[in-house]
């Protein structure tokens, strides 16, 4: 397969385990349609089951006999099915032919936002009432910044019934990410989900939760993110001054001594490696800086890592100074107890279904300054919550 099929159509066909498994998720009779249907997966099995269905490929080279060879995006919306399925196209905005991105003309979406969300918007503009979608996409989307406009959307459409993760498993080898599965049903608002767990919208982020997580994290905490240096090898020193909390540290509780906002003459010699750092524009005037800054406090604060495979990533340091992979949770409480810091710490890592919430993929905590803003947390959080008067900004 050559790049360009992979990369502007977005062309990674689906292996026929996953085409039984989705086809099984199906639950509605009647009308179905494949958008984007390469060589024929879909279509094939759904032709075996003598169903009613229309398959779009866009790519004339890969479409089987019986699929139209058209752009999905310029088919007309008139045409309404009881079911959609399919393998939507991982792209790139930036890499969508020229064609097809004169036809995304959505206001959810913006020059960060990659194919796929545009399928899922049209797809559920395709739908009957009490039609559904069954999917397979990168499972970030539930996160994604890009995304957010979509996913609250979503949510007033209907409700995802089913969701399934594939963890580590490449699916389609080193193509796409993580992928999740998922089944959604447009108009049914009661949130049910078939394995017990409800549905959530935050802030446009997507969560399936079977407890009550009704807190939300932003009333608890500020989160912020660490300083960044964009050269930590060049910067770490023995004999820096300033010691900083790193993604080491809530393993062997050690911290990393560099050198922060002096022109120390150790930086000398790698003057041209710094000026050509990404992070920010530097020059004359600031080569020897680091590219961000971090908030300079000493509030209370819980620290954990943005990646990390930590069974219990939430932690406490006496140390102030956190670097890029590290997040600061800051209490919205400024005073509250170092007991019930302690006590905060130890329900965020053994109380909270972070998996359900949508943080980890296999065993991965996948946390974001943003995502974890917008979160929800269970109601034993509520006594954390600041009085009035304990409430301060950080």
């Amino acid at each position: 397969m050559s790049s360009r099929n992979i990369e502007q159509l977005g062309q990674v066909f689906t292996p026929p385990s996953v085409v039984n498994f989705m086809l099984d998720l199906c639950q509605n009779k009647g009308r179905v349609l494949e958008p984007s249907a390469g060589d024929g997966a879909f279509f094939h099995f759904l032709q075996e089951r003598q169903a009613d269905c229309v398959a779009i490929e866009i790519d004339p080279k890969v479409a089987p006999t019986g699929v139209e060879v058209s752009d999905f995006f310029a088919y007309p919306l008139s045409e309404q099915f009881d079911s959609i399925i399919g393998n939507p196209p991982y792209v790139r905005f930036q890499d969508v032919a020229v064609d097809t991105k004169k036809q995304l003309k959505s206001k959810l979406f913006d020059a960060r936002s990659n194919l796929f969300l545009f399928f899922i918007e049209k797809c559920i503009h395709h739908l009957k009432p009490g039609g559904e979608l069954v999917f397979i996409v990168p499972r970030e989307f539930i996160k994604l910044t890009s995304a957010r406009k979509l996913n609250a959307w979503l949510y007033e459409q209907g409700s995802i019934t089913h969701f399934y993760e594939t963890g580590d498993q490449r699916v389609f080898d080193e193509h796409t990410p993580n992928c999740a599965i998922f089944r959604f049903e447009k108009g049914r608002m009661d949130r049910q989900m078939a394995d017990g767990r409800r549905f959530f919208e935050v802030d446009g982020q997507l969560m399936f939760l079977r407890d009550d997580y009704s807190v939300r994290f932003a009333d608890l905490f500020t989160v912020k993110v660490g300083a960044v240096s964009g050269a930590d090898e060049i910067f770490t020193h023995p004999k820096g001054n300033m010691e900083f909390v790193c993604s080491k540290t809530v393993e062997t509780g050690e911290t990393r001594r560099m050198l922060y906002g002096i022109k120390h003459p150790h930086l000398d010699k790698h003057k041209e490696a710094l000026l050509a750092r990404r992070v920010q524009t530097f020059n004359e005037s600031n080569w020897w800086q680091w590219g961000r800054a971090f908030p300079i406090n000493n509030f209370p604060r819980i620290y954990v890592n943005g990646r990390t495979r930590q069974p219990e990533p939430f932690f406490l340091h006496d140390c102030n100074s956190f670097d890029g992979s590290i997040l600061a949770l800051f209490t919205k409480n400024q005073r509250l107890p170092r007991r019930e810091l302690i006590e905060c710490t130890l329900l965020l890592n053994k109380e909270v279904n972070w998996q359900e919430l949508g943080f980890v993929c296999d065993g991965r905590f996948l946390l974001t300054q943003r995502s974890l803003q917008t979160c929800l947390l269970p109601e034993k959080f509520a006594r954390f919550l600041p009085s009035e008067k304990a409430k301060d900004a950080v």
